[in-house]
């Protein structure tokens, strides 16, 4: 087994919850560098630490799975998959089961669609541990699954040494276009080669949230995917909806979704890319759902990420109806709500537009987050529900940031070049994180 020792004081951060530990934190490792390999984490006087996954290939060196010297068995496992599933005791059949660090085990990623399990594995640590992770998944759930599916075909794979694995691990295979139901709403998931996993379980508080907004509205689903947003609109009362992407596929099997559900008739799909579509419509919208595929994966990616939603935004708002409703999502950790507050506040200056902040809305339920890990808000996923009121045009100093976060005062940043911009940008996701 690897043996960590950390340099002096890296262990307090453990101690106090966050869980991983950078390569320069260490100090020195005995045993060979092996990805995936077990290792026992050690203070700089030598007090056991923990016991985590190693990675030689990540910037992020190991991934604590116990602060105890237990054994990483299938009793570990089973442990972990009772306590994830008292959790979602009432998220019906199909959800996500177990979140990677949130739940108690880095990099395992398991998706629950009645009576089938998808899983990804995310680094070589858990891939390692596949057969007691599949053992103890059918005791947790007494063999009442019908198959379990691997989708380890994520896109960055290949940095933790991952094969982008894709087939059987247990029993059926699932069917090509399964239907499952999440409140109300049924949905065709293409397991075995839909995005992620086949379908996008984070964003089921939105999608039940916008319903109340989408009585007599005409509404955009913009990057529509299989239609999560579109559908709920059109059930809950919107006279018309367009929903916008570029995977001609997904919109094949969104119109099937409008058809299971019995609103084909109120649903256009437009097969485009979104940005294009808006600056070519003349269509006007009073409910717009923009919710773009991850922009930005690094943290000096901030300043370029705040103009690509700026334009995002803007191009949104030109085609929003006086008081119409805007969500702006993010699935990027580095896009976090001061990004997307910063952004939406970009998109409208000196246009005479005034936005108000209804709601900021995170990833479901079922996807928790660790406070003392900001990471595991998500890699995602703030939501911002604007309201635009257009108004006299409004001295620029009085919009800050704090201001459409709903703070005192009108304290304002002003960013005149991507130096300035990344240096206070890092202050607020700082507080973002805390």
């Amino acid at each position: 087994m690897i043996i960590i020792k950390l340099k002096k004081g890296k262990e307090k951060k453990i101690k106090n919850g966050y869980l991983w530990i950078f390569k320069d934190e260490i100090s020195e490792i005995t045993g060979e560098k092996i990805d995936g390999e077990l290792c026992n984490v050690f203070s700089h006087d030598y007090e056991f630490i923990g016991k985590g996954i190693f990675s030689k290939s990540s910037n992020i060196s190991v991934k604590i799975l116990s602060i105890t010297d237990e054994e990483i068995n299938e009793k570990f496992f089973y442990k972990k998959f009772v306590s994830a599933l008292k959790l979602r005791a009432e998220f019906g059949d199909s959800y996500r089961f177990f979140h990677a660090e949130a739940d108690g085990i880095p990099g395992l990623i398991i998706d629950k669609y009645e009576d089938f399990l998808v899983i990804q594995f995310r680094n070589k640590g858990v891939e390692n541990k596949k057969e007691e992770i599949i053992n103890a998944l059918l005791k947790v759930f007494e063999n009442n699954i019908k198959g379990i599916y691997e989708r380890s075909d994520f896109e960055t794979s290949s940095k933790e040494n991952l094969e982008r694995n894709t087939g059987l691990l247990y029993g059926v295979e699932p069917p090509d276009n399964f239907i499952i139901e999440e409140e109300g709403i049924k949905y065709i998931v293409d397991i075995k080669n839909g995005q992620k996993t086949g379908f996008f379980f984070d964003q089921r508080k939105n999608r039940i949230y916008i319903r109340q907004f989408s009585k007599d509205a005409v509404g955009l689903d913009a990057y529509s995917y299989t239609g999560g947003f579109a559908l709920n609109m059109a059930k809950y009362g919107a006279k018309k909806i367009t929903a916008v992407d570029k995977d001609e596929y997904a919109l094949e099997l969104l119109k099937e979704n409008a058809k299971l559900n019995g609103v084909l008739d109120k649903i256009e799909t437009v097969y485009d890319d979104v940005e294009n579509f808006l600056s070519k419509t003349n269509e006007k919208y009073n409910l717009m759902m923009l919710d773009p595929p991850s922009l930005i994966k690094k943290k000096t990616e901030r300043f370029k990420g705040v103009q690509i939603f700026k334009k995002i935004s803007k191009l949104g708002i030109e085609k929003l109806e006086d008081f119409g409703i805007l969500s702006l999502c993010s699935c990027a950790y580095q896009a976090d709500i001061s990004l997307l507050v910063e952004s939406l506040r970009r998109s409208v200056e000196n246009e005479g537009i005034m936005l108000q902040n209804l709601d900021i809305i995170t990833q479901s339920n079922d996807h928790p987050w660790i406070l003392q890990i900001p990471e595991s808000l998500y890699e995602y996923m703030p939501s911002i529900l604007a309201h635009i009121i257009h108004s006299m045009k409004y001295p620029q100093k009085y919009w800050g940031p704090e201001l459409y976060l709903g703070a005192q005062g009108p304290d304002v940043f002003f960013y005149v070049n991507e130096e300035e911009y990344q240096k206070v940008g890092d202050e607020l996701h700082k507080l973002s994180s805390t």
